[in-house]
């Protein structure tokens, strides 16, 4: 997408965003938020965007007005978009930022494997005053990685096998000048991780895990690693899941899609961070070779494992990929991401995330990233009751609770998790909610895969 910064407008199609306030003109037009109408002035179409109230306006709200009103302009397959920008206020101090971001993440449809292509944005020009145009190239190429790490997870699972995932880690290091390390499946069992290598056994697809280390900052020693699960397919193994939930478990990868959507931006941005990026990967299959409920398999820090369902099978990936880190590059602070229980759905819905951390600075941190990039988050107790349901008579661990019928089922799983973290300072997003769109699009959340996290943790980072 071309983009570009003008004081006037050149295009033919005007995105214009409205409070109810300054509306009156627009006959029949009540700007209310995201509503949208397109009114003609000869050859030129005006699209306006409804922002609500003047006083209650901010980011999100221009973000999802202005990714309301490209949809409505790709629907008259109209590319080429000016888009007026609001003045500072409520939105922010640069207004131009969500505005941005609501134009190329609510422009993005998965249209692959349809005969008819839908229109896409190909040129942008950003109209209003000293606009930097250095920065928002920059917040292109962050939204334009979040589309990547949408893409991965709307792709077909017989594409996205672990094995492809951590070519896209190559090529992701490659591009910024990396170091990355893959485990084979080999030296995956070799090197003790038993967990991961359980879960990937019963496919033909063998697991990975792949680690790109970013270092923009080589004299700090403060290290983030970003962890994300990397199951490419979940079948449920042989607790098999029904019809009605496996439809879309090609999406239970959107963990690692988010690391590699980030390290794919700081590859282009070069930041002064210190990133580790570690995606565990492996196909949940049920079959001949697949794992067994009831058996007991030790993880790579030692600790052993009762499996009490084969579909509780991210935590234990997670688990080794977080030991592993820990031990050969002892990072500052562990955050994994992961679309790990259907439980938080019943807590929190598709609009936001579980937040579990075991340190109050970092979950601060990122509630208020969350808040700032419209990903948001909401942050569960973590009380020792909870880890003590997931100890074992016959191992140390067991991968679910000892509380009847799945009670907290997201806080026992976030507790198995932390177990492995240790006292390193820790959180864990449970982004099962929000990382898959099985609606029509709303605001700068598209249908299917969101892309959820890569924002959130950039701008954690200090990424902009």
């Amino acid at each position: 997408m071309k983009l570009t910064t003008s004081k006037t407008a050149h295009f033919s199609t005007h995105i214009v965003l409205l409070t109810k306030g300054n509306a009156l003109n627009v006959l029949d037009f009540y700007a209310k938020k995201n509503d949208v109408t397109v009114r003609y002035e000869g050859a030129k179409a005006v699209v306006y965007c409804g922002l609500g109230d003047a006083e209650a306006v901010t980011g999100s709200t221009v973000r999802s007005a202005v990714a309301s009103g490209v949809r409505a302009a790709l629907e008259l397959k109209r590319s080429d978009l000016s888009l007026a920008l609001p003045r500072p206020g409520r939105a922010g101090r640069n207004p131009w930022m969500p505005a941005l971001e609501g134009a190329i993440l609510g422009g993005y449809k998965f249209t692959k494997y349809k005969k008819d292509k839908a229109p896409v944005v190909r040129s942008l020009e950003l109209v209003g005053e000293d606009i930097p145009l250095r920065s928002a190239g920059r917040c292109l190429a962050i939204c334009e990685c979040v589309n990547f790490s949408r893409d991965l997870v709307n792709e077909n699972a017989h594409i996205t096998h672990p094995e492809f995932l951590a070519a896209q880690a190559r090529a992701i290091a490659r591009s910024g000048n990396m170091a990355i390390e893959v485990l084979t499946e080999k030296e995956i069992r070799k090197k003790g991780l038993g967990l991961l290598a359980a879960v990937g056994q019963g496919s033909e697809y063998p697991p990975r895990l792949a680690i790109i280390d970013y270092r923009g900052n080589p004299g700090s020693k403060d290290v983030t690693a970003v962890v994300g699960k990397g199951i490419t397919f979940d079948s449920g193994g042989q607790n098999l899941k029904p019809t009605g939930h496996i439809e879309t478990m090609r999406c239970d990868m959107a963990g690692s899609a988010a690391v590699l959507g980030v390290m794919k931006a700081l590859a282009a941005l070069r930041p002064k961070v210190n990133v580790t990026g570690v995606c565990a990967l492996a196909h949940n299959a049920i079959g001949e070779h697949a794992y067994f409920p009831g058996d007991v398999y030790k993880a790579y820090n030692g600790t052993t494992v009762e499996i009490l369902s084969t579909d509780a099978e991210g935590r234990l990936v997670l688990a080794d990929a977080i030991s592993y880190c820990k031990e050969t590059r002892s990072p500052s602070r562990i955050i994994d991401l992961a679309t790990l229980t259907g439980g938080i759905l019943t807590c929190l819905g598709t609009s936001v995330a579980g937040l579990f951390s075991n340190d109050e600075d970092l979950a601060t941190r990122l509630f208020a990233a969350g808040e700032d990039t419209g990903e948001r988050l909401w942050r569960f107790p973590l009380y020792q009751e909870y880890a003590e349901s997931m100890k074992s008579d016959i191992a140390d661990l067991r991968n679910t609770s000892s509380f009847k019928k799945g009670y907290a089922s997201s806080i026992t799983g976030a507790a198995f998790i932390g177990e492995f973290a240790g006292a390193t300072q820790w959180a864990h997003l449970d982004i099962a909610g929000t990382a898959f769109n099985e609606e029509s699009a709303r605001g700068e959340v598209p249908q299917f895969a969101t892309g959820f996290g890569v924002r959130l943790l950039l701008k954690f980072l200090g990424v902009e």
